[in-house]
């Protein structure tokens, strides 16, 4: 039996895992995919697809003081972990910055890796894309980019990977290739000598796709940054987002080092109650079914977007479980040791279809605290 089984593994579901395991509890984690942790643009924003700061968001949400005050321990808990993790955040809750996405708009967010710096209202810019790259136009960019924001000087320069493939490139194959020193000095040199052909100016800023390396991200970004001697920042568009990858797989390998015990590739076919809540979750793969045993059961299988919530002729669904749901999606007579997070809590906490990283964090901090609080008076014995 174990202590905890969270259901879903996006980002709401790995971080709930981690710090239960963290706590010294048994942990399982139960999911079918891969979480839309990887479809996401890998920063944390307060109000998807929204303006507003700190104060508006607790408006939002209908934070209580309580839960406000619960929301810096948690940023700071998730900043430590992604430090420990190698790929650090940084960023402030209380004072947004505007990055520049794929598409050349800008947006406010709160927390960023360090692959990501803020765009100001001046200077010299120059957007890179890579010949290899449909995805990502440098000239389209630019268009939205200056609309944005006037006072910029923008210049636009294309360069070429140097790989063939047989299919059409993503940005996340382009990061792969810069982890390779040859390719990355390869892409410098292209670069440097397009700047001196067509006189551009030394620029404060370079944008490139969400391509700077996978595993040797640091590398890769303090050579741009060196040879290029300006900072350099990705923007983040279509998915598979290199910034959201990166994230995910350094979350899973500290959950498996944790001892954190991974049902992948199964879907959740029933569960077995009784008075007190859920017993077990009946689980099937594609060769069997078995049950897992647990005290405490965390959701974290997302909202509509997510799949965890499902708008049928009859209403709304919770699809995991296949518990009733309200209009809003809330949990109709909920299980005493069922706690959903993130978007699995109803469509008052999804706005644009998602949560947004920051309700994610808090959320996932808050109900495993709430589990170790329960934990002293008697509820779960640690392991």
């Amino acid at each position: 039996m174990y202590d905890v089984v969270v259901i879903g593994q996006g980002l709401s579901g790995m971080l709930s895992a981690i710090w239960a395991k963290e706590h010294g509890y048994r942990t399982a984690l139960v999911a079918t995919g891969s979480g839309k942790i990887m479809q996401s643009t890998g920063v944390l924003d307060l109000i998807p697809g929204a303006d507003g700061g700190l104060k508006e968001w607790s408006e939002l949400y209908q934070l209580a003081a309580i839960e406000q005050s619960q929301l810096t321990g948690a940023m700071e808990q998730f900043k430590i972990l992604t430090k420990r993790l190698g790929y650090p955040y940084k960023g402030d809750i209380e004072h947004l910055v505007p990055i520049v996405m794929g598409s050349g708009h800008i947006k406010e967010t709160a927390l960023y890796p360090e692959t990501i710096s803020p765009i100001k209202e001046h200077g010299q810019v120059v957007i890179v894309g890579f010949d290899e790259v449909i995805d990502f136009q440098p000239a389209y960019i630019k268009g939205n980019l200056q609309k944005a924001r006037p006072q910029l000087s923008i210049a636009t320069i294309e360069i070429s990977l140097g790989k063939q493939s047989q299919r059409t490139m993503t940005q996340l194959d382009a990061a792969r290739l810069l982890d390779k020193k040859e390719n990355l000095d390869y892409c410098i040199k292209q670069i440097k000598q397009q700047m001196t052909v067509r006189e551009i100016s030394q620029p404060d800023l370079f944008i490139f796709p969400a391509s700077l390396g996978v595993e040797n991200w640091k590398y890769t970004l303090e050579q741009f940054t060196k040879e290029l001697g300006a900072i350099v920042t990705e923007a983040p568009g279509m998915p598979p987002n290199t910034t959201a990858i990166r994230l995910h797989e350094r979350l899973k390998k500290e959950a498996v080092k944790l001892g954190v015990r991974f049902y992948v590739d199964t879907t959740v076919v029933g569960c077995k109650m009784d008075r007190a809540g859920i017993e077990s979750l009946t689980i099937k793969t594609s060769n069997h079914t078995t049950d897992i045993s647990g005290k405490q059961f965390i959701l974290a299988t997302g909202g509509i977007l997510g799949g965890g919530l499902e708008v049928t002729s009859d209403g709304v669904k919770e699809t995991a479980l296949e518990l009733d749901a309200d209009e809003n999606g809330n949990i109709i007579h909920c299980p005493e040791n069922l706690y959903p997070v993130g978007a699995s809590r109803g469509f008052s906490v999804t706005h644009n279809g998602i949560t947004g990283g920051v309700y994610s964090v808090l959320s996932s901090h808050e109900m495993v605290d709430k589990l170790h609080q329960q934990a002293i008076i008697g509820g779960i014995r640690s392991a």
